[in-house]
């Protein structure tokens, strides 16, 4: 098993590796204080905001254990619950 950098996660793009469709990119990640552990990857959701033709930013949290890949260019995840 290689380790990578939190920091190296910073900014990977997610995709659904199911349906093949772009999540988002991760901006943060929820770590464990006591054991260290990744609990969960926030990714930052770009959605369509209808009223003014912008954009609007969404956090979606994608817990660890649905993460398949982590790779140098993307985030690999299954389809869960969690997504809308």
């Amino acid at each position: 098993m290689s380790m990578i950098k939190t920091s190296d996660l910073r900014r990977l793009d997610v995709v659904n590796m199911e349906e093949g469709r772009y999540l988002g990119s991760v901006c943060d990640l929820d770590v464990d204080p006591d054991t260290g552990r990744v609990l969960a990857l926030i990714v930052d959701r770009v959605t369509p905001f209808r009223f003014f033709w912008g954009q609007r930013h969404e956090d979606l949290e994608i817990p660890w254990r649905d993460v398949v890949v982590v790779g140098v260019d993307c985030v690999l995840v299954k389809n869960r619950t969690w997504q809308r």
